[in-house]
């Protein structure tokens, strides 16, 4: 999924944990959960991380940066550290770590560029949830 996906709903995942010991944990996994969902994502990472940081901006905007929500924001997102890595060519394909990325787990196949726009219509309908439950 696009950066801006992971931003939205590990932003979730911190929100709704029940402890801040669990937020790694479940920004993980919400990591995890929408990989194996078919999907495109951006060709250039760098507009990837432009939308990423303007979710960010939203949340933080719309009063809903807590702790939580911020380790929810970075444990969804550290595993794609090793794809901007890679697309920058300081790894190897074959030197990615996180089982969704190393083919251990499956991940989502690419599919239409109208993706992205799905993409974008649920991010900004977790971030106006998580915005107006004042998570």
């Amino acid at each position: 999924m696009c950066l801006f996906t992971h931003v939205a709903f590990g932003a979730i995942a911190g929100a709704l944990s029940p402890t801040p010991y669990a937020v790694p944990l479940l920004g993980l996994a919400s990591h995890v959960v929408l990989d194996v969902i078919p999907h495109r994502d951006i060709d250039r990472m760098r507009y990837e991380m432009i939308l990423a940081v303007l979710a960010i901006a939203a949340i933080a905007l719309g009063g809903a940066l807590s702790m939580k929500v911020v380790l929810g924001i970075a444990f969804a997102l550290i595993p794609d550290v090793e794809n901007l890595l890679w697309k920058l060519g300081a790894i190897r394909d074959d030197q990615k770590v996180f089982p969704g990325h190393r083919k251990y787990l499956p991940h989502g196949m690419i599919t239409g560029r109208s993706s992205i726009g799905l993409q974008m219509a649920v991010s900004v309908a977790a971030i106006a949830f998580l915005i107006r439950r004042g998570i």
